[in-house]
């Protein structure tokens, strides 16, 4: 195993992208909650294994170092890469060869990772769970758009589960610096 160097940021590939905590500067509605739709992507995680955690580290290092000058950003997600770019195919390939059925479940995995790192650095779990209450008691927001918002935010609070393995991880020799990757950015 070699050290791992961090390497530029690509969007698509940043799971911590898609847990951001909401923005509390968003435009109020409901008179105080301050949720604001547009800033909730959907999150979606699983619970971890310790291989899963390792894999989905190993896969995250080849996409920094591999695909850095690809545009995946300009996809609306990695499975359109995979099904529109040149290097797609070569993506799919690579991430399959860890062991991952799909782009997306090794991002679903690999997300998992990153919503449990960041809620070490900085837990968000009581945030989280005050917008949770806030997006159920909203009158102004239709269901099917609560369930989405509370399913997100819900998959952005980690399992102890996933907490162990990570804090397991962070010790690991050859995984700590891996995961110091997933560190979120403010850009």
């Amino acid at each position: 195993a070699k050290a791992v160097t961090a390497v530029p940021e690509t969007k698509a590939a940043e799971p911590a992208d898609q847990a951001k905590p909401v923005d509390p500067n968003a435009e109020e509605m409901d008179g105080g909650s301050a949720v604001s739709l547009g800033d909730i992507p959907d999150v979606e995680t699983e619970e971890l294994t310790v291989d899963l955690a390792h894999k989905a580290l190993d896969g995250y290092v080849l996409v920094q170092n591999k695909y850095q000058d690809s545009p995946l950003e300009d996809y609306a997600d990695l499975q359109a890469f995979v099904d529109k770019d040149p290097k797609g195919p070569e993506l799919d390939k690579d991430i399959k060869s860890l062991g991952f059925k799909s782009v997306t479940d090794w991002n679903v995995a690999v997300t998992s990772v990153s919503v449990a790192y960041n809620n070490i650095l900085d837990d968000q779990t009581t945030d989280l769970k005050q917008q949770i209450d806030d997006v159920k008691a909203s009158k102004d927001m239709a269901q099917d758009m609560k369930d989405r918002t509370v399913k997100s935010l819900q998959n952005s609070i980690p399992s102890d589960n996933n907490t162990k393995i990570v804090q397991d991880l962070m010790k690991d020799k050859v995984y700590s610096e891996k995961v110091k990757l997933l560190e979120s950015t403010d850009e």
